[in-house]
């Protein structure tokens, strides 16, 4: 926690600098500044494109896998017993809570 708020002070120190600047100063840095917001929008839709790269990959194959792997069409067969019994060595705990 500490060192969030280091880092809230150092981020108050530069904006104050900053501010402190003259307006033409200040629109040179800014100026500076847009090839890098450029790089962060050209990065974030790389990103949105390859998740939508790797969903058209993926949703038709699992969708394939899916009705390969159900019988009849129908819901998956479940292989899980109606009635659950505990299995051996497991032993039961009851706890009471007080307020």
């Amino acid at each position: 926690m500490f060192r969030v708020t280091e880092y809230y002070g150092r981020w108050n120190n530069v904006r104050g600098q900053l501010v402190g600047l003259p307006q033409w100063a200040r629109f040179i840095v800014g100026i500076a500044a847009v090839p890098g917001l450029v790089l962060l929008v050209i990065s974030i839709l790389a990103f949105a494109v390859s998740l939508l790269a790797l969903f058209l990959l993926t949703v038709p194959v699992y969708a394939l896998l899916k009705r390969l792997t159900t019988v009849g069409g129908g819901p998956p067969v479940q292989n899980q017993p109606e009635h659950l019994e505990p299995s051996p060595g497991v032993k039961r705990v009851e706890a009471t809570i007080v307020e």
